[in-house]
């Protein structure tokens, strides 16, 4: 069923079979039961899509996690990227925090797919994802550079308390990062952090 929200071509697939079966049906016959199947496929097609939209899966949800941090990179905001860090991530935390501020960031982009693995596909609390990411950044002295590379990001899923109303509080979950690796950005990195 996850399949179904994840990728809306089969949907459309089906239902263009059916529509087209139904059409030649109603236009060959001309009765009233095949009109109003053509017409329940097409309700039925159009709501699932719009259900495809509105339904986020846990792998959607850990794309959006990481297209937000990526948009937070892009905006030099420290305290954005911060927020989308596990508590528990200390060392990426101190590198954001060492490193950001002296980066220029031009471009922070993930090329391509994202390969997204979860513990347990039911009810995650952990996932990997894999992907080719670009990032371009101009360091305080001078030196720039940037290059698509090769990048694996560990997540873990936290229940936040969102402040509602006067004394209401509502529980979210998050995708936040845990730990990240790239070898060809942790070799920039510390020559950056010198």
């Amino acid at each position: 069923m996850q399949y179904l929200f994840e990728n809306p071509i089969p949907m459309l697939m089906v239902g263009a079979v059916l529509l087209t079966f139904w059409g030649v049906l109603f236009y060959t016959t001309k009765s009233t039961p095949a009109f109003l199947a053509l017409v329940l496929t097409g309700a039925l097609v159009c709501s699932l899509l719009v259900l495809e939209q509105i339904v986020y899966t846990h792998r959607e949800q850990v794309q959006i996690s990481l297209q937000s941090v990526t948009d937070a990179l892009e905006a030099n905001d420290k305290e954005r990227v911060l927020s989308h860090l596990a508590p528990t991530a200390d060392k990426i935390r101190q590198l954001v925090e060492k490193l950001l501020p002296k980066l220029d960031i031009r471009k922070a982009n993930i090329m391509g797919e994202v390969e997204v693995t979860l513990d347990d596909e039911k009810n995650p609390t952990q996932a990997t994802a894999k992907f080719r990411g670009f990032f371009h950044a101009k360091h305080q002295s001078g030196m720039a550079g940037g290059k698509p590379v090769a990048v694996e990001v560990d997540l873990v899923r936290v229940l936040l308390k969102v402040p509602q109303k006067e004394d209401e509080e509502i529980e979210v979950a998050r995708w936040l990062i845990q730990d990240f690796r790239s070898d060809d950005f942790e070799q920039r990195a510390s020559q950056w952090m010198k």
